[in-house]
């Protein structure tokens, strides 16, 4: 099993992304799951208009469909993804939402999926790189 990180979806999405086949292809793969914060983080993104679409409601339909049609499970949040997070933050200087990611996988044994190769600094993480999955 193997634990997506935001940027993956992102890349999914966006046709216009570099990495938008090699993010499907993962997706397609199967046995795929979700940081509770991945959605709360692609949230932000579109709030903040870091990314941009055009009708919000839409969007989270469509997002839905993906997640089901790929059979990727959303895990639930727990409080001890949390203190992990602080720990790895304060330990590797990782932003908010990559020590959630990171603490995520690591508590639930998952290998975390990223382009984000800073991963591979946080020890006890089982990070790759989509590219060699």
């Amino acid at each position: 099993m193997f634990l997506v990180e935001t940027d993956v979806i992102v890349a999914a999405i966006n046709v216009r992304d570099p990495l938008h086949e090699l993010a499907k292809s993962i997706l397609s793969r199967g046995k795929m799951m979700l940081s509770p914060y991945a959605l709360i983080e692609l949230n932000l993104l579109i709030r903040s208009r870091i990314i941009v679409v055009r009708d919000y409601s839409a969007f989270w339909r469509k997002m839905n469909n993906l997640l089901e049609y790929y059979e990727i499970k959303v895990l639930a949040p727990k409080p001890e993804y949390h203190l992990e997070a602080s720990i790895l933050r304060d330990k590797y200087n990782l932003s908010y939402f990559d020590s959630l990611h990171a603490a995520t996988s690591i508590i639930e044994g998952l290998t975390l999926i990223s382009f984000d190769r800073d991963y591979s600094n946080v020890e006890g993480l089982k990070y790759m790189h989509p590219s060699k999955l």
